[in-house]
Parts: C-alpha cells; sequence; structure tokens
C-alpha cells in the first residue's frame, strides 16, 4: 500500500480548487458579462478555461513531484513533501486571485510591474495607508484559503486504501472539454477583436494575463474589413465612467474670451527659440510661458487627449468607448461658441472625431490631409482659419483650433525658408543612414519649425489686425515631442525621455501678466486653467487630474505621461516607467533627471512612493471605482 494520494486523488483536489477559482473570477465579473447569449457563452468558457490555466502549473508540479518522491521516499515524509507542495501552489495560486480581484476593483488594472515595485519596495504596503483591520482581514482571508485547500487534500486524499489510477476516460474527456473551451473563446475572442465586438473586448479585461488573439493579419491577407479595436491594451474603467464627478456650476463671464488653439505634430520644447521660432518666442514673452513643460504621452492620440481632457492618456480607451467628449467641449457649447476646427491630417486616426471632438457638428471640422505637401496644407488651413475668423457671428465667441503637420517626419518645409543646412534632401526611411545623417535629418526638422512658427505668427497678426488679440485666449503647444538619437532613438512613441514629452507651452490670456512658470507644468493643466475663464466653479479635481496654472498656489511635483502599456512619472529627479498591463510585468525602467538609467530602479521607487499610490488612485477616479 502507498503512503502517497492516487493520481485521481490529486486530480479530485485540484477539481475542488479549481472550482474555488471559477468562483473567484465569477465574483470580479459584471452583470454585463452575461447581458446577451454571445459574451455569455464566451465569458462562462473563458471562466471555466483560464481557472484551470490558472492552476495548471500546480497541477504540473505535484503530479511531477509525486512521481519523484514516490520513487526515492517512503512513508509520512514523502507524503508530506506532497501535501505541503500542492496545498501550498494551489492556496498561493488563490492567494493571487483574491489579491489581483481586490487591485482590479480598486484601480481598475491587474497585478502588474506598477503594483510588483509598490509592494515589494520597503515601506510600500505601509504607503498604501491600509488600517490594521484592513491588514488583519487581508491576513484572514489569505490564511483562509490555505486552510480550505488543507481540509480539502485532506478529504480528497482520506482513504488510501481504496484509492485507485482508474478513471482514466472521465479525466481524458475532461481535457477534451478544456481544449474545445480554450479554442473556442480564443476563436471568439479574435473575430471579436476583427469586427470590434466591444462586449467580449471589455469582458476579457476582468481576466488576469489574459493573451489576446486577433487574426487582422488573416483577415487583411484574405481581404476582409477589420474594424479598429479601442479595446487594445489598458482601459482604464471599461466600465461606467463618472465624468465629471459633480455636476458642474457655471456662472458664464459676461464679456466671453475667445479661444485660438494651435498644436503642432511632434513640437519638442527646445524648439521654443527665438531663433528657430521668432513668432512663437515673441507671443511667449507676452503670455504665460511654461519651460518645463510635459505632454500627458509619447504619442498624438494620447497628447492631444491629455490637452483637453486633463487626465492620464490611459483614460482614452473608456472615453472612446463610451464616445464621450471633454467638459470642456461641453461647457464650450453650452456658451454658444462658434467652432471652426482645422488639421493638415485627418481627425479619424486617432480616432479625435469620436472622443475630443465626437459633439461637434461635422461642418465645424475641417480635415485637409491632401491636396499639396504638409506645409502647403498647414498654410491653407491658416487661411480658411483666418476666413473663418472675419466671417464669423460677432455677437458670439467662437473656439478655433488647428493641429499642424509640417513638423511630422520627414519634416516638411519650402526651401526658401530653411534657416539650417545643409539638410537632408531625400529623407528615405529605407536608405537614410540614420547614425551618421541624424544632423541633416535634424535639420529638416529645424526648418520645419521654423515654417509651422510662420504660420503661427500669420495667426498672431491676424488677430492683431482684426481687433481681436486683446479679447483671445492664446494656446500653442506640441502634442509630444521628437528625439534625435539624444538617448539613443529617432522620432517619438518609443519612451518617455524628455526630448519624446516634452513640448513649448505658452498660454496667453488677455488681462493676465507675462509670466514665465520653470517648474514641471504638463497637458493635463490646461482644462483646469481653461475652465475657471469660462464661469466654471467646481474645483478641478471634479474634472480634471490637472491645476490652474494662474492658481498663486500651483505647485506640479510630478507629471504623469502614458502610451498604450506603459504609464510613467516624470520628476524633477527620477522618471519611473510602469508597465499597466500584465504584457509588460517585470520591465519597470528608472532613470535620473537627465534620462540616464539607474543601477537600482529600487532607489528611485523607494523615493516616490507616495506619488505612485496616488497615480493608480487617479487611474481610477473617473472609472466609476473611486
Amino acid at each position: 500500500m502507498s503512503s502517497l494520494p492516487s493520481r485521481v486523488q490529486l486530480d479530485r483536489f485540484f477539481l475542488l480548487s479549481w472550482l474555488l477559482a471559477c468562483a473567484q473570477l465569477a465574483s470580479g465579473q459584471t452583470s454585463a458579462q452575461y447581458a446577451g447569449f454571445a459574451v455569455a457563452t464566451w465569458s462562462l468558457a473563458t471562466t471555466l478555461s483560464y481557472a484551470f490555466l490558472y492552476l495548471l502549473p500546480a497541477f504540473a508540479v505535484s503530479h511531477a513531484l509525486r512521481r519523484v518522491v514516490g520513487g526515492t521516499r517512503e512513508g509520512r515524509a514523502a507524503a508530506a513533501i506532497l501535501a505541503i507542495t500542492t496545498v501550498g501552489l494551489a492556496g498561493l495560486t488563490h492567494v493571487l486571485l483574491f489579491a489581483d480581484r481586490v487591485i482590479f476593483r480598486m484601480y481598475g488594472f491587474h497585478i502588474n510591474g506598477f503594483v510588483l515595485d509598490l509592494v515589494t519596495t520597503p515601506g510600500g504596503i505601509e504607503s498604501l495607508g491600509a488600517s490594521n483591520s484592513t491588514v488583519l482581514t487581508a491576513t484572514l482571508i489569505v490564511l483562509g484559503l490555505v486552510v480550505v485547500h488543507a481540509l480539502a487534500y485532506a478529504w480528497t486524499t482520506r482513504d488510501r486504501r481504496s484509492a485507485s489510477d482508474s478513471g482514466r476516460r472521465r479525466w481524458s474527456a475532461a481535457l477534451a472539454l478544456f481544449v474545445v473551451l480554450t479554442l473556442g473563446e480564443r476563436l471568439a475572442y479574435g473575430y471579436s477583436a476583427m469586427t470590434n465586438f466591444q462586449p467580449i473586448l471589455f469582458a476579457s479585461e476582468r481576466y488576469p494575463l489574459y493573451q489576446p488573439l486577433t487574426f487582422r493579419r488573416l483577415a487583411k491577407r484574405l481581404g476582409v474589413a477589420t474594424q479598429e479595436n479601442p479595446a487594445a491594451g489598458l482601459h482604464v474603467g471599461a466600465g461606467a465612467l463618472t465624468y465629471p464627478l459633480a455636476p458642474l456650476t457655471v456662472e458664464p463671464p459676461s464679456r466671453p474670451l475667445n479661444i485660438v488653439w494651435l498644436v503642432a505634430e511632434s513640437l519638442r520644447f527646445d524648439m521654443l527659440d527665438q531663433k528657430i521660432m521668432p513668432n512663437l518666442w515673441a507671443l511667449s514673452n507676452d503670455a504665460l510661458r511654461l519651460e518645463n513643460h510635459y505632454s500627458g504621452a509619447n504619442m498624438t492620440q494620447m497628447g492631444v487627449f491629455s490637452m483637453f481632457y486633463g487626465l492620464y492618456g490611459n483614460y482614452w480607451f473608456p472615453m472612446l468607448a463610451a464616445r464621450r467628449q471633454p467638459v470642456l467641449m461641453d461647457v464650450l457649447q453650452q456658451q454658444n461658441y462658434q467652432f471652426s476646427l482645422h488639421t493638415s491630417q485627418r481627425f479619424t486616426y486617432p480616432a479625435f472625431d469620436k472622443t475630443v471632438f465626437v459633439g461637434m457638428r461635422p461642418g465645424d471640422l475641417h480635415p485637409l490631409d491632401t491636396g499639396g505637401s504638409a506645409w502647403q496644407r498647414d498654410a491653407t488651413n491658416i487661411d480658411n482659419m483666418a476666413r473663418f475668423i472675419d466671417g464669423r457671428d460677432p455677437a458670439r465667441p467662437f473656439m478655433t483650433y488647428m493641429f499642424f503637420e509640417g513638423t511630422h517626419a520627414n519634416y516638411d518645409f519650402p526651401d526658401a525658408d530653411a534657416i539650417a543646412r545643409p539638410y537632408l534632401e531625400d529623407f528615405n526611411y529605407l536608405t537614410t543612414d540614420f547614425t551618421e545623417q541624424m544632423p541633416l535629418i535634424k535639420n529638416r526638422y529645424l526648418n520645419a519649425a521654423h515654417q509651422v512658427d510662420k504660420q503661427i505668427g500669420r495667426v498672431v497678426e491676424h488677430l492683431r489686425a482684426s481687433g481681436l488679440y486683446d479679447n483671445t485666449v492664446i494656446i500653442v503647444l506640441g502634442d509630444h515631442g521628437e528625439e534625435f538619437m539624444e538617448r539613443s532613438r529617432w522620432g517619438h512613441g518609443a519612451q518617455f525621455n524628455r526630448f519624446q514629452t516634452g513640448t513649448p507651452a505658452v498660454v496667453r490670456v488677455p488681462g493676465r501678466k507675462p509670466a514665465v512658470i520653470t517648474g514641471i507644468t504638463s497637458h493635463l493643466d490646461i482644462p483646469a486653467t481653461l475652465m475657471p475663464l469660462l464661469g466654471v466653479r467646481n474645483p478641478a479635481a471634479d474634472y480634471s487630474l490637472g491645476q490652474d496654472l494662474f492658481d498663486p498656489a500651483f505647485n506640479r511635483r510630478y507629471a504623469v505621461v502614458a502610451d498604450w502599456n506603459r504609464i510613467g512619472y516624470i520628476g524633477e529627479d527620477f522618471k519611473v516607467t510602469f508597465p499597466i498591463n500584465a504584457l509588460g510585468a517585470g520591465r519597470n525602467e528608472a532613470t535620473d533627471g537627465e534620462d540616464h538609467p539607474l543601477d537600482d530602479p529600487a532607489v528611485a521607487i523607494g523615493k516616490i512612493r507616495s506619488s505612485m499610490v496616488e497615480i493608480m488612485g487617479n487611474l481610477a477616479r473617473f472609472s466609476g471605482r473611486n
């Protein structure tokens, strides 16, 4: 008679543990996952299959260990080793599932590098501010999960005399069912991603370590039309939004100010230079000049998103899913503003027509992505903007927006306006030697920035000539920065260093004295600065994660930037990047204030623990979990 439980007895133990895992997953799901037959079937299949996948390491180790100790040890020692290992691994799996469920409920994301660094850094747990009762309750739940597994193990292995390794057909059938469920939910998800069937895409966020499968490449080869998937990456609060947190109290000003909002593609901070952009420099001397300013991202869609919403770029996903425009645009519409919105690219990609400008009349949107080179389209758009200003209803305020494309690679400008020579005349991405020719590429960029400045000067001059300069707010920003190998890369969208995230920022408000802010500022501060000018009395925290730049108490300790899968803390002394989905777990990056990598990222993480907790809370503030 063997002192070890049989294979079937171990299987019975894991069957009970699997049922408990299914219950844990189900407790974190929403009614929306079972609102329709398709998503309900998918959710059930995914719950059953992923519960098994989470336990698979423990299952495999336990069965392998049973063979090893059965052949090398006898009696109680072998049985004890197997029992402790099996109960310990299965219990640990459930502890992690429980912890993940709590974190997801609070912050809207699963256990990842961000969370692991917070809890493993000395003092990290304490910085969460958990009460003694919370610690005690968590401890009891953890112990309870382990005790439940110990009791289940004892019960399923209690009578080893009658145990046998029979029943292989039954477990083979169970394995076949698992394969069917897994393949079914994989195929269903891939089809949903291809057709943008959002119920299943959103439901997948409920499962830690969920691995998306898409058929976009196959569909493209087969000529099948696919839709863009707004559910890719982390969705901060993919459920109900709470935005704004409270109804706005607004006392419209008796003399509303016009707004001219100018954004240049890839315009980085050091382009605000008297030689490169003399018109913007002159304007900045009659305005608020922000000399250490950061976009909310290193890419266009989240950069522009952050300046209009005043929220972290990760909120892009739920806002897109909800087709929710910024409250700033709500207020402008309520106050009967006239709109003329221009871009030398498109409003459909990134999908600003479904986010920032989703509430605009089609006639207010003026994309111009054809008809000449980028700098020519920029100039044409400024012509059209000037015509709008001249032909508007003078009894109503107006808001006009322009997105310049000339500073986007490959950096477009007329040769007659070049200020940096020589420059790379034939910028062929496939043949260019980016190491050797980077100075020539950068000269193209400088020339393009100079050309954009020429168009900005035209706007300012037109406002002056029309007598509108002293009644118009003028905002000039870059959507994000651009790197030219200063930190080993070219372009943007790759890192959160100063060159890829820093932009010029000039905000002129009539009646405000010119000033310079040398500390950290952010795109997130723009809505919080404009809303009081529109008579909004709510605190900025009701609708934004930014601060009013004109508030005497303004003090931004750090900026937050984002991309598809990461979020970044940018302070004066440290910059730390954290993944915000399971795929990026363990790939955190930490640098000093000059973007030089730190030998020990824990040093930086330890010093910004309170800010990390604040960022985690902000990720959930408007997601219905706050």
